[in-house]
């Protein structure tokens, strides 16, 4: 699952993991790095540890989420890539109003989630299987629906 800030990566991933799903929020768990980019550094997937977890966790049902820029090297891995998205106003109000992540209360933050919107979102959305507008669908039904993919990629009972 990936997507901007602000569209409810966190909030469904935590409702699944309520449920008993294993679920890793890259953002969190070590599974990323700092490189070297053309503008600096970039904070990206540590390879080698999300490889690692992939072939871990191949017989479970993981969900897996985050967005970086070298994510679509794991595409292939997963049964079905979900990006989660909003329109821009919807996303800065959530940003604004979450209490569990400082991230976006920066200027620059919310300058960087801006320009994701613009020059991020549309390779996300050419890298998706399956695409939710978060602005429409609760967290409930936005974990329903990652739950129905899960069945239809293992005809799993639930």
């Amino acid at each position: 699952m990936t997507g901007l800030s602000g569209v409810g990566k966190t909030s469904v991933l935590q409702r699944l993991h309520h449920e008993g799903y294993y679920v890793v929020d890259t953002d969190n768990h070590g599974f990323t790095k700092k490189v070297a980019s053309g503008e600096g550094e970039e904070i990206v997937w540590d390879e080698e540890k999300i490889s690692h977890l992939i072939e871990t966790r191949r017989h479970i049902h993981l969900i897996l989420s985050g967005c970086y820029s070298n994510q679509g090297t794991f595409y292939k891995s997963f049964d079905y890539v979900v990006l989660l998205e909003a329109p821009l106003n919807v996303m800065l109000d959530r940003v604004n109003k979450r209490k569990t992540n400082p991230y976006g209360n920066h200027p620059d933050e919310r300058k960087a989630i801006i320009e994701s919107y613009t020059h991020v979102l549309p390779k996300l959305r050419a890298g998706a299987d399956v695409v939710i507008d978060t602005s429409y669908v609760g967290i409930n039904e936005t974990a329903d629906r990652l739950k129905s993919l899960m069945i239809l990629a293992h005809q799993v009972r639930i």
